[in-house]
């Protein structure tokens, strides 16, 4: 349990963040967005949470995580009297991380557990949809220079009313409290809500196996309602009195429609054979994932030719990432292009099996990444895949058997100079 601000209880309004559950998650900040508690417990009932809560103030807003809203969370905010806050789609686990991140740096705030993480979310995004109008309500006391409670105005703003309509409203009621409303939804609000949904959805579509396999359900629930339309076409066309008109119009909808049920089959065809493709990748992959090292020996992610299409496949076979060893089977195809992509993966050295060009050797050294001849190694094949002792690559490296732009100047240097001596000596 952590409690950031004791003072003050009594009329104090709040903003509630509740993930309901055997573990309930429970967190209360201030109308302007300041921590007042967040925790959790185990088995709390409604009651419970009621009591706590209202140890702390009066309850202006209810928050959920998710739309729609658990049922606990509508009979709370009936309980409590207060507006019930659900997003225009669900929270991810990214923006509930990003949004509590954030705040938890900037109150210091301590956070247990993904229960308290969910609530907190909550509230806060509870807080910022209606931030811009608590701050204009704030604006607005200070130009009138009234002293009404900025509290009680954002209460009744989040409510429904207009900032105009509440400072009235308090001023001709005094302390009474004018029946409450329930939640008015401007034009713009229903904007930035349809706006916030479209944002989401985009990045949604970047989750390519869930897009493909909600494609290939949609596509199935379109076949049966085409089916369904097909059949029931065909009853109403029983019912036309020309037999002629009848077999013409029935003929040419069924045609249409087969035709359309022919292609949407033909792309279900393709969405499933695409979702395959990637159950294999995600399969090799985890399978790969399990055999970055065997016997004590590490993997060598194999790259058959030092090719642009080489790389591509390699990369999609091994996913090749940071700090990995890699071993170029026929090195001779690529230049500097070729290695700087394979450079900015952040391998940790290559080894090679015969010559590579001067501009490739030249990048790796610009990435300070060694190139080790293969045939200083005890290379071993397991399972189709190579495999070296790590602790002979670190010694190849450290005793500098490595190979270098330099060093392949100073070879051709050699063939060069053996070759004179060679024609020198014919003449002699």
């Amino acid at each position: 349990m952590n409690i950031y601000c004791m003072a003050g209880y009594g009329a104090r309004k709040l903003i509630v963040g509740v993930d309901p559950g055997l573990n309930c998650g429970l967190a209360i900040l201030t109308l302007d967005g300041e921590p007042i508690l967040v925790e959790s417990h185990r088995g709390w009932s409604l009651s419970k949470i009621i009591e706590r809560i209202i140890s702390f103030g009066e309850t202006t807003i209810v928050s959920s995580d998710v739309s729609p809203a658990p049922s606990l969370l509508e009979r709370l905010s009936r309980k409590l009297n207060a507006v019930l806050f659900e997003p225009a789609i669900s929270m991810s686990i990214e923006e509930k991380h990003r949004l509590t991140k954030l705040y938890a740096e900037r109150y210091n705030v301590k956070i247990e557990n993904a229960h308290e993480l969910d609530a907190l979310a909550a509230a806060i995004k509870a807080y910022q949809h209606y931030k811009s109008k608590f701050e204009q309500v704030d604006a607005k006391l200070k130009e009138i220079g009234d002293e009404i409670s900025p509290n009680d105005v954002k209460d009744l703003v989040a409510r429904g009313y207009s900032i105009s309509r509440a400072i009235k409203a308090l001023k001709d009621k005094g302390s009474e409290k004018p029946p409450i409303l329930g939640p008015v939804i401007s034009t713009e609000e229903k904007m930035r809500e349809i706006i916030e949904n479209l944002t989401r959805r985009l990045m949604l579509e970047r989750e390519r196996n869930r897009i493909l396999r909600e494609a290939n359900r949609e596509l199935h629930l379109k076949i049966r309602a085409l089916e369904t339309e097909v059949e029931s076409l065909r009853n109403a066309l029983e019912k036309v009195r020309s037999e002629q008109v009848l077999q013409i119009r029935r003929e040419r909808e069924y045609r249409k429609l087969y035709e359309e049920i022919r292609v949407l089959r033909d792309k279900i065809a393709e969405q499933e054979a695409q979702i395959e493709a990637y159950r294999q990748a995600l399969s090799r992959l985890q399978s790969l994932s399990g055999s970055e090292s065997r016997e004590g020996l590490i993997l060598l992610k194999p790259i058959e030719s030092f090719t642009r299409e080489g790389l591509d496949k390699s990369f999609k076979l091994y996913n090749i990432k940071v700090g990995d060893l890699v071993y170029i089977m026929d090195p001779s195809g690529g230049g500097s292009s070729t290695a700087e992509n394979l450079a900015k993966r952040g391998i940790k050295a290559v080894i090679i099996n015969g010559t590579m060009s001067h501009q490739a050797l030249e990048i790796f050294e610009k990435y300070h990444i060694s190139v080790v001849p293969a045939s200083e190694l005890n290379i071993r094949w397991i399972d189709g895949l190579p495999y070296a002792d790590p602790n002979d690559i670190k010694r190849l490296i450290k005793e500098g058997k490595t190979i270098s732009s330099v060093s392949n100047v100073e070879s051709l240097k050699d063939i060069v100079r053996d070759y004179l001596r060679e024609i020198m000596r014919w003449e002699d």
